[in-house]
């Protein structure tokens, strides 16, 4: 019997942008967090979208300049899951897709015209991991690659992100 269920995730994202700027370095450290919902197969297989905010970001090499872009992201997970015990570990891919809502630079809001003329507003990829489900908590680990161009302009530069994340789902 199929069985559903909702809840909310939490966690932290570790972000790098990757690309043709060889000053870009050094990782930012953002908050993501959201609802998600979840079908669960008997046989094991998981659907689970989620509906997140997740900050991305990077730091430039020499300025110290800090960048990061709030997103609304929905990544979609298809999880494969081991029901051996109590503890039940996963394994999934994930595409999302996002739009960004807010550019901050040194901690300063910057006007949605720069963002709609120098910024991508929307971001895609694919992301892979993998977890553990206990009883109502669900613990997670996935590294994302952007596929779309984040600058307007010039530069061909992606987000690369690790998060963690950890959730309850009733």
């Amino acid at each position: 019997m199929v069985e559903y269920k909702f809840g909310f995730v939490a966690g932290e994202n570790v972000t790098t942008i990757k690309g043709g700027n060889s000053s870009i370095q050094d990782v930012y450290t953002g908050i993501v967090g959201g609802v998600g919902a979840q079908v669960i197969w008997p046989s094991g297989f998981m659907l689970q979208p989620e509906v997140l905010y997740s900050q991305k970001g990077c730091k430039f090499a020499g300025s110290g300049v800090v960048y990061n872009i709030d997103y609304a992201e929905i990544p979609f997970k298809v999880l494969y899951r081991l029901q051996i015990t109590d503890v039940k570990p996963f394994g999934f891919v994930a595409p999302y897709a996002a739009y960004a809502i807010r550019l901050v630079q040194d901690g300063e809001i910057i006007s949605d015209d720069v963002l709609s003329d120098q910024i991508n507003k929307f971001d895609y990829g694919i992301g892979v991991g993998a977890g553990f489900d206990i009883w109502m908590v669900q613990v997670s680990f996935r590294y994302s690659w952007g596929f779309a161009k984040m600058i307007q302009e010039s530069l061909y530069i992606r987000n690369k992100t690790f998060a963690i994340t950890a959730g309850v789902f009733f």
